[in-house]
């Protein structure tokens, strides 16, 4: 590609843009290579550790792994949990500050070739690249159509009113990146968000770990090829489709030579 290409990153849940970062490295040193930088997003909303659900034992593991990097500066969420227990992941909202914070901070950085988002920012990314010009209040020109979507322990936004932009089919090609030992976003949850791409525009990709980016350079070539793979697919569509226009508006066309055949055809 000619160019830096730029990619946002969205962080999980009580993360944070440095975390991400430090999470993301190897990944990061990959995706330079092939010409993208990184912009790594902090989410507006401050998260109290004290307030985290912790009424079960599995609730206590789980916050204890999600904060096990993190200081007390360092806890931050694009939304926060209303409740704990299984209504945890069912009932909450967004609030219009994570979009609209969202929303300037592609103005100010952007436009962006994809996303990337892991766990809760996987699951954000996930509803924004639907339709994300509609979502986030852009124009074509702050934020033309988006080149891949990149998902890792990413989960489907459950609550109805966040249901329509999966219907519209205007989403990019996704890759869904799942970690077979994953206790905080489960198999179910990872393909509720996968089975919303059609067969063709749809990937999935698994490692052995838990709930973590892989960080070898093995894995993130991988995730590489696919970019390039999926990038240089719509480049080349995109060139065909522009020579067909080309050929249609040039003089002695076939659609040209078609109209004049149909002519003489007449005067016979």
């Amino acid at each position: 590609m000619t160019g830096k290409g730029k990619i946002l990153m969205l962080h999980g849940f009580v993360q944070s843009d440095r975390i991400f970062s430090g999470k993301t490295g190897g990944l990061r040193k990959n995706l330079k290579k092939l010409g993208y930088e990184l912009y790594y997003a902090k989410a507006p909303h401050v998260v109290d550790k004290s307030t985290l659900p912790g009424s079960s034992e599995q609730e206590k593991k789980t916050n204890d792994m999600l904060i096990a990097d993190a200081k007390s500066d360092d806890l931050y969420g694009w939304w926060l949990r209303k409740t704990s227990g299984p209504q945890a992941i069912i009932d909450y909202d967004i609030p219009q500050e994570t979009f609209d914070y969202l929303h300037d901070y592609i103005i100010e950085n952007g436009p962006f070739d994809g996303i990337v988002g892991f766990s809760q920012g996987a699951g954000l990314a996930g509803y924004i690249v639907q339709n994300i010009r509609e979502i986030l209040n852009l124009t074509e020109e702050q934020q033309p159509d988006l080149k891949f979507f990149i998902s890792f322990s990413g989960f489907k936004l459950i609550p109805e009113q966040y249901q329509k932009p999966y219907q519209l089919n205007l989403a990019p090609p996704s890759l869904h990146i799942v970690g077979e030992m994953d206790a905080v976003v489960s198999e179910e949850r990872t393909n509720q968000l996968y089975n919303e791409w059609p067969e063709d525009k749809r990937h999935m990709l698994k490692h052995p770990g838990s709930h973590f980016i892989p960080n070898s350079k093995p894995f993130a070539v991988q995730v590489c090829n696919w970019i390039k793979m999926t990038t240089d697919e719509e480049q080349k569509e995109q060139e065909e489709e522009e020579k067909k226009k080309k050929n249609a508006a040039e003089p002695g066309s076939l659609q040209d030579d078609l109209l004049n055949m149909m002519e003489s055809i007449g005067k016979l």
